[in-house]
């Protein structure tokens, strides 16, 4: 299986694309805390092989994805920009999506209106509630649909 695939002719340089394994390995070092080596990748995503570990970070390493460190541990580069990540916050090791926060924030602003407003079933307390639960449901289904999507789609690198 093909991980890095090139959609121009040879001799141009063309959009590359993260699949399979090669994303695995570098979201695994993306969201560890620390520099990681070629074992602790490997003994991470139970690979076959360190060779195979080593193939894939070296794949990211031409690419520029992640760097080096001095002591031969690899983390990630912190100029590289992947398209499909601009939605997504990175908190304490775990990628959350931007749309978990919306629809966080959006339940705390309706949390305050039924908390402090008199709630007496009135047009506008109905509409702010519809518009609310709506508002949150739509937020955490597209936050759930970017988690599902990380894992399974064809990165644009």
């Amino acid at each position: 299986m093909i991980n890095l695939r090139n959609d121009e002719p040879k001799g141009k340089t063309g959009k590359r694309f993260l699949s399979g394994v090669i994303w695995e390995v570098y979201l695994y070092i993306l969201t560890s805390n620390e520099p990681l080596g070629v074992r602790d990748v490997w003994r991470g995503l139970n690979l076959s092989s360190p060779s195979l570990a080593q193939y894939h970070i070296n794949n990211l390493l031409r690419m520029g994805l992640i760097t080096q460190t001095e002591d031969g541990r690899y983390m990630v580069e912190e100029k590289a920009k992947i398209d499909v990540l601009r939605s997504f916050i990175l908190l304490r090791g775990r990628l959350i999506s931007r749309m978990t926060i919306y629809g966080a924030f959006i339940l705390g602003l309706f949390m305050v209106y039924v908390i402090f407003w008199p709630f007496k079933w009135s047009f506008q307390d109905v509409i702010v509630s519809i518009i609310s639960i709506f508002s949150v449901s739509v937020f955490l289904l597209e936050a759930y649909r970017h988690h599902k999507g990380l894992k399974t789609d064809v990165q644009k690198v």
